[in-house]
C-alpha cells in the first residue's frame, strides 16, 4: 500500500512538472513578393512613399482604403476611387468617375499618387512588409495604418 502511495505521489508530482514551450525568435513568417488577390490587399493604409519620395518629409498624410474589389484615397479634398481586379499577376485598376470635383487644383503628390494607382499594373509586399503598386504612372508604397 506505502509503494502504490509513493508511486501515484511520484506521478502526480511528475504532471506538475512546467514541460518548457519551444523557444521562439519572436519573428514570424513575411511572404514577400507579388500579390495577386484583392483580399490579400484589404486593409487601410497610409501613403508611405512615393516614387523616392518619403511622404513623412512632405508632412502630409494620406489614407488609403482597400475593400471589396476597390482602392479609395481619403485625402483632404481630392478623393478618388479606382476598382480593382486581377489577372493571374497582373493588376487592372479603373479609375471610377463618382467624386465631386475639388475647388482647388490638385496637391503634386495627390496628382502624382493618381497617377501611379491609375496605370498600376503589379503589386507586392516588400521585405519590410510594405504594399507596392508598380506601373508605367510611378510606384506607391502603402504601410498599415
Amino acid at each position: 500500500m506505502r509503494a502504490a502511495a509513493l508511486l501515484l505521489a511520484g506521478l502526480v508530482l511528475a504532471s506538475c512538472q512546467h514541460t518548457p514551450e519551444p523557444e521562439s525568435t519572436g519573428e514570424f513568417e513575411l511572404k514577400v513578393g507579388p500579390i495577386t488577390s484583392v483580399a490579400e490587399l484589404e486593409g487601410v493604409y497610409r501613403v508611405a512613399e512615393l516614387g523616392d519620395i518619403d511622404m513623412a518629409e512632405l508632412d502630409r498624410g494620406v489614407s488609403v482604403s482597400i475593400a471589396r474589389g476597390r482602392i479609395d484615397t481619403l485625402l483632404q479634398c481630392v478623393n478618388v476611387h479606382w476598382d480593382i481586379r486581377f489577372e493571374g499577376e497582373r493588376l487592372i485598376a479603373r479609375p471610377v468617375e463618382d467624386h465631386e470635383p475639388c475647388r482647388r487644383a490638385q496637391m503634386p503628390e495627390e496628382a502624382a499618387i493618381q497617377q501611379a494607382f491609375n496605370h498600376a499594373d503589379r503589386v507586392s509586399r516588400t521585405p519590410s512588409n510594405g504594399i507596392l503598386f508598380e506601373g508605367a504612372g510611378g510606384s506607391v508604397t502603402l504601410f498599415t495604418q
